[in-house]
C-alpha cells in the first residue's frame, strides 16, 4: 500500500477560473507543493489562458493586465519543471464551458440557448470551435513543457440530447443520451489522438456512471481516454455507487481518483473545514487497496481545490487561506492515514504556534486568530479569520431580539420607537462600521501581493459591502428614532 501511495501521481489542482495567483505568489508556492509531497499539478487555465485568433475573447488576452500573458503561463510551467512537478492542462469540452458559450460569437452553439453551462454536440460547428481550444492548449504546453497528458473535462453536462438536433439523434431508445454523450467525447478524443498520437487522456467519470457497459465498450471508449473518479464526500456521506470499479475495469485498464482540500463544503464558504477534507482523503485511502486489485494502473490522486462551482458562481475558499488544508491532506495521503502527530507536524511546519488552530479542531465564533505563521500569503488566512469573526458578532447584533423588538421596520415607518431602547444601539453599531473598515484594509492589504485586485473587489463587493450597507441603515434609522423623542402619538 505506502509503495502504491509512493509510486503514483499527487496532482495540486489550481482551478484559476477563480482568484487566480499572481506569478510572483507562485513563485514560492509552486516549490513548497513538491516539499510537500505533490508530484504534479493539474492547470485549470479557463479563462485564464492567453488563446489568440478566433478565441481571444475567450481568454486573457482580451483585457490588458488580465492573468495571464504567454510569458507568465511560460514562467509558471518552467517553475512547475524545475520545482520536479509535471504539468497536466484540463480543457473543457463539453459542459463547464460557461467561459466560452457567454460569448455571442458561440450562443448558437448552446444546447439550451438560454443557459450557457453545455456546448451542443450535433451543431456543426462545435467540434472545430473546442478543437481549436485543444490545440492552443496542447501546443503551448508542448513547446513549454514535458507534456504527457490532457484532460478534457466532460464532467457536469447539465444538458443533454435537448435541443432538436440532439434529441433526434437520441431518438426514443434508453441508451440514447449515453449513446450521444459517449460520442461527442470519442470525436474529441479521436481528433486529439490523430495529431498527438503519444498524448494520453483523462476525463471527469461522473457522467460515465449512467452508462451502461454495454455502450462503454461498443464505443471503444477505454482505449481513447482515462477516467478521474471524484468524490469529495466525507465520512458515511463517502459512498460510491454499487459495482462501479467492476465496471470501469472491464472499460478501462487505468483510472485515477479525485479528492478536494478546498471548494467542496459550500459554494460561497470562506474557509475549508479540514475535518471533512482530512475524512474525504481517509475514505479514498480505504478504497485503494479495491482500486489496485481491479485496475492494471493506479496512476494516481488529483487534490481539486475549487475556486468557484461555475464560472458564475461567487468565490468559495481562495487558496491562501487553503494552505493548511492542502499540506495536511498531502500529508495524510503520504502517511497512509491520519495521525495527531500529523497534525502537529504540519502546525509546526506552516509556523502554528498551536496544533489546535490549525483547524481541525473546530473551535465556536469568536475563534482565536493566528499569527506569525510561515507559510507564504498566511495574513490573508489570519484576516480570513478576523472577518470571519466579526462577521459571526455582527449577526449577533443584526438579527438579535432586541432589534426586532425596538427597531423593527414597522417602528422605523412609523417612527414609532422608544429613544430610552433605541440609542443603546448606536455604540456597538457604531463600533461595528469602525471594525469593517479596519477588516476591510487588513484583507485588502493581506491579498493583494497574492491575488489580481478583480478578485479582491469582488470578495469585499460579497461579503463586507451588504454587511456594512445593513449596518449602516439600522444606524441610520437609530438616529433618526431618537430625533422624534418618543413623540408619536398616530398609534
Amino acid at each position: 500500500m505506502d509503495e502504491l501511495i509512493s509510486s503514483t501521481q499527487r496532482l495540486v489542482h489550481l482551478d484559476l477560473k477563480g482568484a487566480p495567483p499572481k506569478l510572483s505568489y507562485l513563485e514560492k508556492l509552486i516549490p513548497l507543493f513538491k516539499e510537500w509531497g505533490a508530484t504534479g499539478l493539474l492547470l485549470e487555465w479557463e479563462d485564464t489562458f492567453p488563446y489568440h485568433g478566433g478565441l481571444t475573447v475567450v481568454g486573457s488576452k482580451k483585457q490588458s493586465g488580465r492573468p495571464y500573458s504567454e510569458e507568465e503561463i511560460k514562467r509558471i510551467l518552467q517553475m512547475a519543471k524545475e520545482s520536479g512537478l509535471c504539468t497536466i492542462p484540463l480543457v473543457q469540452t463539453f459542459g463547464h464551458l460557461e467561459y466560452l458559450l457567454k460569448h455571442e460569437e458561440w450562443q448558437c452553439l448552446r444546447e439550451v440557448p438560454r443557459y450557457p453551462s453545455s456546448i451542443c454536440p450535433s451543431h456543426p460547428n462545435t467540434q472545430d470551435v473546442v478543437w481549436e481550444m485543444v490545440k492552443q492548449v496542447i501546443d503551448f504546453h508542448s513547446d513549454n513543457s514535458d507534456l504527457e497528458y490532457l484532460h478534457i473535462g466532460a464532467d457536469e453536462v447539465w444538458h443533454l440530447g435537448l435541443c432538436e438536433l440532439c434529441a433526434q439523434r437520441c431518438g426514443s431508445t434508453a441508451d440514447g443520451r449515453a449513446q450521444l454523450f459517449v460520442d461527442h467525447v470519442l470525436s474529441i478524443a479521436r481528433r486529439i489522438k490523430e495529431s498527438y498520437s503519444k498524448l494520453k487522456l483523462i476525463m471527469w467519470d461522473d457522467m460515465l456512471r449512467s452508462v451502461p457497459v454495454s455502450v462503454l465498450k461498443n464505443f471503444g471508449l477505454g482505449q481513447y481516454v482515462e477516467p478521474m473518479v471524484w468524490l469529495y464526500f466525507a465520512g458515511d456521506g463517502f459512498t460510491l455507487p454499487e459495482g462501479m470499479w467492476d465496471r470501469y475495469s472491464s472499460v478501462f485498464s487505468s483510472v485515477w481518483i479525485a479528492s478536494a482540500f478546498k471548494g467542496a463544503t459550500g459554494s460561497c464558504q470562506q474557509l475549508p473545514v479540514l475535518p471533512h477534507h482530512v475524512s474525504n482523503h481517509e475514505q479514498w485511502l480505504k478504497e485503494l487497496p479495491i482500486i489496485a486489485s481491479k485496475f492494471d494502473n493506479y496512476r494516481g490522486i488529483a487534490l481539486t481545490g475549487w475556486s468557484r462551482y461555475d464560472h458564475f458562481a461567487t468565490l468559495c475558499e481562495m487558496l491562501p487561506v487553503s494552505l493548511p488544508s492542502l499540506a495536511l491532506c498531502l500529508r495524510v495521503w503520504i502517511k497512509n492515514g491520519f495521525s495527531v502527530e500529523d497534525v502537529q507536524h504540519v502546525a509546526r511546519t506552516l509556523g502554528f504556534s498551536n496544533s489546535s488552530l490549525l483547524g481541525m479542531e473546530l473551535f465556536p465564533r469568536p475563534k482565536p486568530i493566528p499569527e506569525d505563521l510561515s507559510f507564504p500569503g498566511w495574513k490573508a488566512l489570519s484576516s480570513m479569520e478576523v472577518f470571519c469573526n466579526l462577521e459571526h458578532q455582527s449577526r449577533i447584533h443584526l438579527d438579535s431580539s432586541q432589534i426586532k423588538t425596538w427597531l423593527n421596520p414597522w417602528q422605523v415607518k412609523n417612527s414609532f420607537g422608544n429613544p430610552m431602547h433605541v440609542e443603546t444601539f448606536i455604540p456597538p453599531l457604531t463600533q461595528l462600521l469602525l471594525e469593517l473598515g479596519n477588516v476591510e484594509r487588513f484583507l485588502r492589504e493581506s491579498l493583494e501581493p497574492l491575488v489580481f485586485s478583480e478578485a479582491i473587489e469582488e470578495w469585499v463587493a460579497t461579503w463586507i459591502d451588504p454587511l456594512r450597507e445593513q449596518v449602516q441603515k439600522l444606524l441610520d434609522d437609530a438616529r433618526a428614532q431618537i430625533k422624534t423623542e418618543g413623540g408619536n402619538t398616530s398609534n
